[in-house]
């Protein structure tokens, strides 16, 4: 019997206008980039254009590869930016750039489907961090 891959957990802004901060939310199932990322740029390949690129804050990530192979090609990581410790950036043919937020794998899930459905509205205007510090406020006062 082989394992089965389990889902992307994965919101985009059905729009995708990029008119709010962010163009949706990504929550890993864990922390290893090699292991959660291909995945990630699998359904974003079929969903938005060929990713060639994700920029990430290595401040969640366990390893800082530069590169990792997805369906025969190599996408590059850079671990520079962004700022803000739950946002990465995706480049690839399909747009400029998609700002996705990612949810730390330890996140509730009534939390993290909530954080992920708002960085996914396209009028969303605030930060990831500021998304998931809202919803983690807004959990603990009910």
């Amino acid at each position: 019997m082989g394992t089965e891959t389990p889902p992307v957990r994965l919101h985009l802004d059905p729009a995708l206008a990029g008119r709010g901060m962010l163009d949706g939310g990504w929550w890993p199932y864990g922390t290893d980039p090699l292991a959660e990322l291909p995945a990630l740029i699998a359904a974003l390949d079929a969903q938005v254009g060929t990713v060639y690129r994700i920029t990430l804050n290595g401040e969640l990530w366990q390893s800082t590869p530069r590169r990792i192979a997805v369906s025969g090609r190599a996408v590059r990581l850079g671990w520079h930016g962004p700022s803000d410790v739950h946002e990465i950036s995706v480049s690839g043919a399909g747009r400029d750039r998609l700002d996705l937020l990612v949810v730390p794998p330890s996140t509730s899930e009534d939390s993290a489907l909530a954080a992920m459905a708002t960085a996914a509205r396209g009028d969303n205007g605030s930060h990831a961090t500021a998304i998931l510090d809202d919803g983690i406020r807004s959990a603990s006062a009910t």
